[in-house]
């Protein structure tokens, strides 16, 4: 291909720069995986962050000093979630996890002697609790009818854990308002968290391949630079 120069500097027949299309595609590329990437950090570690279990009340499902993912985009609070709420509406500091045993009008209850906890008429089936014992450090009968959005929480670990059946003076029923959730405890292999996360090494791949296809495109100016800067010795011919 012939080489001409011209105002914007070495250009081939058609006015294009060697290695241009190659410069808008690195643009492209950079600008999508950073934008790309942003947007998986933001909802991978701003709406599914990773907290710091603090104390073993939740065992066998959460030890003190192990990690737990919160899934702030949790449309609602089901019977069996594992949630994370204000503490300030048991009256204490920062957050607290405690699984929701029990909804907006169900009955929850308890007489002593009996082996499970009664929702709803039935017997209450917990696999999740430790040593299987659902009753363990009751303080007594309790008989709860949790309001319209309420929840009656209580911790795996029954006999270690300050939970609704300690608190029922402080609020009703000892339940804490809905609203009062931060979010729901999910795995780290939840697809919610797995896709998020996901799309920060998407974004990394694509910036990397914005970079590479950058450092292409700057080689081929540079050759076509070099060359044309070489004297021309067309036509002559040595004596």
């Amino acid at each position: 291909m012939r080489i001409e120069e011209s105002w914007g500097g070495i250009v081939g027949t058609q006015g294009r720069a060697p290695g241009r299309r190659l410069g808008v595609a690195a643009v492209v590329l950079l600008v999508v995986g950073g934008a790309v990437g942003c947007a998986g950090g933001l909802a991978g570690y701003g709406f599914t962050p990773t907290r710091v279990m603090t104390s073993d009340h939740m065992r066998p499902t959460l030890s003190a000093g192990g990690s737990l993912v919160v899934n702030t985009l949790a449309p609602g609070v089901e019977r069996g979630d594992v949630v994370l709420f204000d503490g300030s509406a048991w009256g204490e500091r920062g957050v607290v996890v405690e699984r929701a045993v029990a909804v907006g009008g169900d009955r929850i209850s308890y007489a002593p002697g009996d082996r499970t906890l009664t929702l709803n008429g039935k017997p209450l089936e917990e696999p999740y609790v430790l040593d299987g014992d659902p009753v363990a450090g009751s303080v007594g009968a309790f008989s709860v009818t949790v309001p319209k959005d309420r929840l009656f929480l209580l911790g795996d670990t029954r006999g270690d854990s300050a939970d609704s059946r300690y608190r029922m003076r402080l609020t009703e029923g000892g339940t804490v308002p809905v609203s009062a959730v931060k979010g729901t405890v999910v795995d780290e292999g939840h697809p919610l968290v797995v896709g998020f996360r996901m799309t920060v090494f998407a974004g990394a791949a694509v910036l990397l391949a914005g970079a590479v296809t950058g450092f292409a495109s700057l080689r081929l100016r540079r050759r076509a630079g070099a060359a044309a800067a070489q004297p021309a010795y067309a036509g002559h011919s040595a004596p």
